[in-house]
């Protein structure tokens, strides 16, 4: 079968993350081929979609999600691609699940010159030791509950992601340098 450039984009995508809602494909599609001129609308991604699932075996559809037939949704995982998103505006780079727990999903975002490096991760999955190691990336922390735990302090460069009723993520930082 042969695949066009933003179907080859969006197999890239399921290949890293797995599964994703419609609505974060559609808005990683836009922030990838924005710079390039090109309009992705909500319809031709559909259209795209069904394509794909009929030429390959691999894809996977229902009404909010698209994943390949071997990943099972994660929850925690699609909430880090929020998060990812929203920080990002959809222009993220070099995103990816294949990482130890308490990491849900890291990613890179900006120009060369002023490239910054983030993990999102879980809290109720870190090990005391990993809230206070020294990383060269930022590390965003989510929680089940979507509310940060009373007194959490975050060192440098650690933020905490609140979950707002709406969907939407309130960022919390460090008062450090």
């Amino acid at each position: 079968m042969l695949l066009t450039t933003k179907q080859k984009y969006v197999l890239d995508v399921l290949k890293k993350l797995g599964c994703v809602k419609r609505r974060q494909l559609h808005a990683l599609m836009r922030g990838h081929f924005q710079e390039a001129g090109f309009e992705i609308t909500q319809a031709s991604m559909d259209a795209m979609l069904r394509q794909l699932r009929m030429g390959t075996a691999d894809v996977r559809m229902d009404n909010e999600l698209v994943w390949l037939s071997r990943q099972e949704p994660d929850f925690r995982r699609l909430e880090a691609i929020d998060v990812m998103i929203e920080l990002t505006e959809g222009r993220a780079r070099n995103f990816s699940i294949k990482a130890e727990p308490p990491c849900l999903l890291r990613f890179a975002f900006g120009g060369n010159e002023d490239l910054k490096l983030f993990t999102v991760a879980l809290l109720e999955l870190s090990p005391p030791e990993f809230l206070t190691q020294a990383k060269k990336e930022r590390v965003i922390w989510t929680s089940d509950s979507g509310d940060a735990p009373k007194g959490l302090a975050l060192p440098p460069k650690h933020f905490f992601a609140a979950r707002q009723p709406d969907g939407s993520h309130r960022f919390y930082g460090s008062n450090g340098p």
